[in-house]
């Protein structure tokens, strides 16, 4: 059974206009993706590169469609 929506757009990477890479401590990024989803006002996706631990941060790519995005996401979080 297929339970993707098929409504559901799937972008490349490299289609969006923007990209940051950040790295956080464990338990910090549902603080980040509730930041964004308040903030941010074009398209956004993130991407996991490497996982969190107790003793690492983890690291992630957040692509934007809008320079406005891009840079407030910058100042706030990098």
């Amino acid at each position: 059974m297929n339970t993707l929506d098929p409504t559901l757009k799937v972008r490349l990477k490299d289609s969006f206009n923007h990209a940051q890479e950040i790295s956080k401590p464990f338990g910090d990024l549902d603080g980040i993706l509730e930041w964004c989803k308040s903030e941010l006002v074009g398209e956004w996706r993130w991407q996991l590169v490497e996982v969190s631990t107790n003793f690492r941060p983890g690291r992630y790519i957040f692509y934007f469609d809008r320079e406005r995005d891009y840079f407030a996401f910058t100042l706030f979080w990098r």
